[in-house]
């Protein structure tokens, strides 16, 4: 009837190769997010030893199957990768890594989203007592504060020198639909 609109996979990058290859054709857009990069981290914050590994594998074959990201002339986001990293407290250098890899292993001409907007949240910050000890302790303490600006700033400083360039400003939705 003549609406054509794109088809948007929203993901942790924690996909497996046999589900990515059943959306190939069918998804015009990956809105896929780098979280981590170090199996330690990836372990502690999101309880899977193998989420980096795993998330590079489906970036790769996310951006084999659609591209870059390609906008209509009237600027609506039509097909491709953007690829989203929360910048999280104390975790400046993943996030460094992260873009490095990216730019290097996907495409300096690669979509980014560098998401400043973290806050403590769910279990982060709250007390608990130690099965062991009986010790009351606080949980994810190591990431219980607000990211700061220098954090923020030292990610896309990284993604720039890597040779990415093309970024979603914060004052910018990601893309129009």
């Amino acid at each position: 009837m003549g609406l054509s609109v794109p088809i948007i996979y929203n993901t942790s990058s924690f996909d497996s190769v046999d589900s990515l290859t059943l959306l190939d054709g069918l998804v015009d857009i990956y809105l896929a997010d780098f979280k981590v990069w170090e199996a330690a981290t990836s372990r502690r914050l999101l309880k899977a030893h193998d989420y980096a590994e795993t998330a590079r594998e489906s970036i790769r074959i996310m951006h084999a199957q659609v591209g870059d990201l390609s906008f209509t002339s009237d600027g609506i986001a039509k097909r491709g990768v953007l690829l989203r990293h929360l910048v999280m407290p104390g975790l400046e250098e993943e996030g460094r890594q992260i873009m490095r890899w990216l730019a290097g292993n996907v495409s300096p001409d690669l979509y980014v989203h560098i998401m400043e907007q973290y806050r403590p949240d769910a279990h982060v910050g709250k007390k608990r007592r130690s099965n062991r000890t009986g010790e009351e302790t606080t949980r994810y303490k190591e990431i219980n504060r607000a990211v700061r600006e220098d954090e923020i700033v030292g990610v896309k400083a990284a993604a720039v020198k890597a040779g990415l360039w093309r970024f979603c400003e914060p004052d910018e939705r990601p893309f129009h639909l």
